[in-house]
C-alpha cells in the first residue's frame, strides 16, 4: 500500500520515520521540520496534496488544528483526489464535527478514519502509541499494518468523529489533572516543600497520575504548565464548543474550562 503523508512536525516526523523503518511506500508533502529526516529515510517528496493523494492507497494528515485539516482536504483537493479503495487517517486532533464532514464528503469508495492518538515521539519510537479510530471497522482493520509501525493499541470505537471524541475527553480529564496537581504543588511551594519532591513522593502512593509526574523533572510549575498549554487550550476549547453544539453538560469541569481558556494566560506556542 502506498501511503501519503502530510504533516511533519515532531510526531508526524516520528510516525513517518517508523513506516519507512517497517518498509512501507511513503510520499511526504514537501513542508515541515522533519523534511530532510523524511528524505534521509528514502521517502519521496511532492509539493501538492492533490498529487500526493491521487497516489495514495492511506493518506495521513498530523497537522495541528482543524483549519489546517479543511486547508489540505478542501482548499487543496486532497480529499477529492483520493481514489477508490483509498484511506484517509486523520492524526489531527480536533472537532468529532468535522470528521463527520470529512466522511459526508468523501469520494465514493474512500473510508475516512479520525485517529487520534495519546503518547509521543518515544511512544512512536517504541511502537506503542495509543490509537482511538473513529470510522468503519473494515478501514480500520485495512489501515492496521501501517498503523502498527507505530501504534501498539488501535481501537475501533464505532462511527466517525467517534474516536476524536474519546481523545478531546482523555484530553479533558488530562487537563483537569494537570491544573489541580499545579495548584496542590503550589500550596506544598506555599509550605516550604520542593514541589519536584512533593511531586515523585505522591506519585508513589493513591494520588500519583500522569499528570502529577510532568512535575518531577525540577522545572517550575509555570514551566511545566506551558509546555502543555497550546494543546490544552486548543483541545478544551474544541471540547467546550462541541459539547455546547450538542448539549452536553460538562460543567463539573468549569474550573478546568476557564484555566485552558484562550484569554486565561499567555500562551507560548511549542513548534
Amino acid at each position: 500500500m502506498k501511503i501519503g503523508w502530510i504533516g511533519l512536525g515532531k510526531i508526524g516526523t516520528a510516525m513517518v520515520l517508523q513506516l519507512r523503518a517497517a518498509g512501507h511506500d511513503v510520499t511526504v508533502y514537501a513542508r515541515g521540520q522533519g523534511l530532510e529526516q523524511a528524505r534521509a529515510a528514502g521517502a519521496a517528496v511532492s509539493d501538492d496534496y492533490a498529487t500526493i493523494a491521487a497516489a495514495s492507497g492511506l493518506l495521513g494528515l498530523c497537522l495541528f488544528h482543524d483549519d489546517q485539516v479543511r486547508d489540505v482536504l478542501f482548499g487543496g483537493g486532497a480529499l477529492a483526489a483520493l481514489p477508490a479503495g483509498a484511506i484517509l487517517v486523520n492524526h489531527t486532533t480536533g472537532s468529532p464535527l468535522l470528521a463527520q464532514e470529512i466522511a459526508e464528503h468523501a469520494p465514493d469508495g474512500v473510508a475516512t478514519i479520525d485517529a487520534a492518538f495519546s503518547g509521543g515521539e518515544t511512544t512512536i519510537e517504541a511502537g506503542k502509541l495509543l490509537v482511538m479510530a473513529g470510522g468503519p471497522a473494515e478501514a480500520v482493520e485495512r489501515a492496521r499494518s501501517a498503523l502498527s509501525a507505530y501504534a501498539g493499541t488501535i481501537v475501533p470505537l464505532g462511527g466517525p468523529g467517534q474516536g476524536q471524541t474519546v481523545k478531546l475527553l482523555n484530553n479533558l480529564l488530562f487537563a483537569s489533572n494537570l491544573h489541580n496537581a499545579s495548584s496542590l504543588l503550589r500550596i506544598a511551594q506555599q509550605q516550604g516543600l520542593d514541589p519536584a519532591d512533593v511531586a515523585k513522593i505522591i506519585g508513589l502512593g493513591s494520588g500519583g497520575s500522569f499528570a502529577l509526574r510532568s512535575f518531577e523533572s525540577g522545572s517550575s510549575i509555570d514551566d511545566t504548565l506551558a509546555r502543555s498549554r497550546p494543546y490544552l487550550v486548543k483541545d478544551v476549547g474544541t471540547l467546550g464548543r462541541t459539547a455546547a453544539d450538542a448539549a452536553i453538560d460538562i460543567s463539573v469541569f468549569a474550573a478546568t474550562l476557564s484555566f485552558f481558556s484562550d484569554h486565561s494566560a499567555p500562551q507560548k506556542r511549542i513548534s
